[in-house]
């Protein structure tokens, strides 16, 4: 457990020996998850620190007429909803569930504020991934905003341009992102088809490559 602790941006910096000292002082416990299982609901109090150690998670909102829309997925060793840990909305913001079976080492929040006070170091990381949190909330937030499957493209396709080329790999499939897109698989693909007769991009497999930079900025009145 200690070795995939000292991966986790949580204890960035620390060592094994530091990291296995600081949690066996801290009451803590191991809650293993199997595939498909809930881990929490929207709107449900968070009261305890999370460490993703084994496994995959899948954070989701489901509107009133039941459609899903992904928010994010998580592998070890992140933390989860840390940014909802502490303030007067300490809530689930969406639907926590597993994708495969894994394991999430608990940390209630009473002791976890004591650890943090234990080393400085674990609190700049906290507030790191705090900010962070947050900062993705943002974007995710600007990219809602959006209300064509084309507007979501372009901006998607801008924010992920490698430096100082025109090409954006791509790390999932078209269903994986018509999910976190919010939109039908088949509608995603016509406006991928559509962007491409208009020369705009060529989408491949694993990347996209980007012939008219000025047609996607267009699109979101750039």
């Amino acid at each position: 457990m200690f070795e995939i602790l000292k991966l986790s941006p949580l204890f960035l910096g620390l060592n094994t020996q530091e990291i296995n000292s600081l949690i066996n002082n801290r009451l803590h416990q191991i809650r293993n998850f199997s595939t498909n299982e809930i881990l929490a609901f929207s709107g449900e109090k968070v009261e305890k620190a999370m460490i993703l150690l084994e496994g995959r998670l899948r954070g989701e909102m489901i509107d009133f007429a039941g459609n899903s829309l992904k928010i994010e997925e998580m592998e070890s060793p992140q933390m989860i909803a840390p940014a909802f840990l502490y303030g007067p909305q300490s809530f689930f913001p969406v639907n926590l569930s597993a994708l495969s079976n894994g394991k999430i080492l608990i940390i209630y929040k009473k002791e976890f504020t004591q650890l943090l006070s234990d080393d400085q170091r674990i609190l700049n990381n906290f507030l790191n991934i705090v900010a962070g949190k947050a900062q993705f909330l943002s974007q995710k937030i600007t990219f809602l905003s959006f209300k064509t499957i084309r507007e979501k493209i372009a901006y998607y396709l801008l924010n992920n341009i490698r430096s100082g080329t025109m090409i954006v790999l791509l790390n999932q499939s078209q269903r994986a992102m018509a999910e976190m897109f919010g939109v039908a698989r088949p509608s995603l693909a016509r406006s991928i088809g559509e962007l491409e007769e208009e020369m705009a991009i060529h989408w491949e497999r694993n990347q996209v490559e980007i012939i008219n930079l000025q047609l996607l900025k267009s699109i979101l009145g750039r």
